[in-house]
């Protein structure tokens, strides 16, 4: 029993470690966040962060009970749970209803969990719990005040609710804020996705073809990375605004049938499902690498890949390897995101942006009157993200002039207010 305590206490310790860490690294959400949601707006409220539980969450979890609100941490993949932040929170004195290793089973039970604790907001991944909430506990879901969703996936969602009338409370979407996607989606996944990927696998990527999947701010972010490292880059694309968007930017695009045979590494981040399924299969090149940089598990189709191979092995730590035909074929972290389930997740500077964005997200919600139906966060809150991150690198920035106002727009503002032009 002693022995027991003294690891998990070890286990807390470690957490505990990492999720300082990342304090140290973020002025904004200890600084300026802290003190905008610690006037009490989210005193005695109930708020469920559902995202990837690593110590960058955890961190913004702190901040938020700091400032007197009961937390209720829960993962959004049963493959991204930290045991060492885990202990920590609970350690803390945190409601964590997750633990590392568990599966798709464990992981819904999880959320189920999240759902029964009857949070007033939540702070969601995919809209994961949302849509969980809705059908496990409808009466929890219709006292719901108000969702702040981090991803595309979710803001999809989220949407499609609202379209069919399903969404009685206010719902954020952060992910559409400029301090949110300009950076987390583009920078962070492009820099994280290819060290994993890299880590995993040991190989070279100057001079390798890399394919990209989806040319959205995932994909353009993962394509640059690729291309300043050496690569040489595809696209597979279905939206024919963005795919001339990735030829411009100097990449080669085209279909899968004819991308996918001369691909050596091919990276998801559609933000949907199957984004390589069963079709795709017979496309695939021998010895290729299959990673996730999307929202879902299944944007590989791991079940499709199994049901076709004679035999499936994991060839190196992290990597399962299908044999179909006389083709191997590899999967990064079992299709799941290869950041953060192969790799330490986003960087600090950067989620020190987005959960800003989530951590004034929930506050505006707790501290405004908003309809229901999806909102963006107002202009103004972006924008002071953006210069208290500004300010913490020491940079300052000018202001328009009048004189550098245009004159004609100053006229038609006077004729507005019942004056005449000069």
């Amino acid at each position: 029993m002693s022995e027991t305590l003294s690891a998990e206490s070890a286990l807390a310790r470690d957490g505990a470690a990492r999720i300082e860490w990342v304090r140290r690294h973020s002025p904004v959400l200890d600084g300026y966040v802290r003190d905008a949601v610690n006037d009490g707006a989210l005193r005695g409220t109930r708020i469920a962060v559902v995202v990837h539980l690593e110590a960058k969450t955890a961190f913004l979890a702190t901040v938020l009970a700091d400032a007197g609100a009961e937390v209720i941490a829960a993962g959004s993949n049963p493959r991204t749970t930290d045991a060492s932040v885990v202990a920590a929170l609970r350690e803390r004195g945190m409601t964590v209803v997750a633990d590392a290793g568990g599966d798709y089973g464990s992981w819904e039970r999880e959320l189920r969990a999240a759902a029964d604790c009857e949070p007033d907001y939540i702070i969601d991944d995919g809209a994961e719990l949302t849509m969980r909430t809705a059908e496990h506990r409808p009466d929890v879901f219709a006292r719901l005040k108000g969702v702040s969703e981090e991803t595309t996936t979710g803001t999809a969602r989220l949407q499609a609710m609202s379209a069919a009338g399903r969404l009685p409370f206010p719902a954020l979407t952060a992910n559409d804020a400029r301090c949110k996607h300009l950076f987390d989606n583009r920078y962070a996944t492009g820099q994280t996705t290819l060290q994993a990927i890299l880590r995993l696998t040991n190989r070279q990527i100057a001079g390798a073809r890399v394919a990209v999947v989806g040319y959205g701010y995932v994909g353009k972010g993962l394509a640059l990375y690729a291309k300043a490292l050496g690569a040489r880059t595809f696209v597979t694309e279905v939206d024919p605004v963005r795919a001339l968007e990735a030829h411009t930017d100097g990449h080669t695009v085209g279909a899968r049938r004819d991308v996918f045979p001369q691909a050596q590494i091919i990276i998801t981040a559609t933000g949907g499902m199957r984004a390589i399924g069963a079709a795709d299969l017979p496309h695939l090149a021998h010895d290729v690498i299959l990673a996730n940089a999307g929202h879902h598990d299944l944007e590989v189709d791991t079940e499709a890949l199994a049901a076709a191979a004679a035999s499936a092995a994991e060839s190196r730590p992290g990597i399962t390897s299908y044999r179909i035909g006389e083709r191997d074929l590899h999967v990064l972290a079992g299709g799941a995101l290869v950041n953060i389930a192969g790799g330490s997740g986003h960087p600090v500077e950067v989620m020190d942006l987005t959960f800003a964005v989530q951590g004034l997200g929930v506050h505006h919600l707790a501290s405004t009157s908003l309809d229901p139906g999806v909102h963006i966060l107002p202009k103004a809150l972006d924008d002071s993200i953006a210069a208290a991150k500004l300010a913490s690198y020491g940079i300052r920035l000018d202001e328009l002039r009048t004189d550098q106002l245009d004159d004609h727009t100053a006229r038609m503002a006077g004729t507005a207010d019942g004056g005449s032009p000069a």
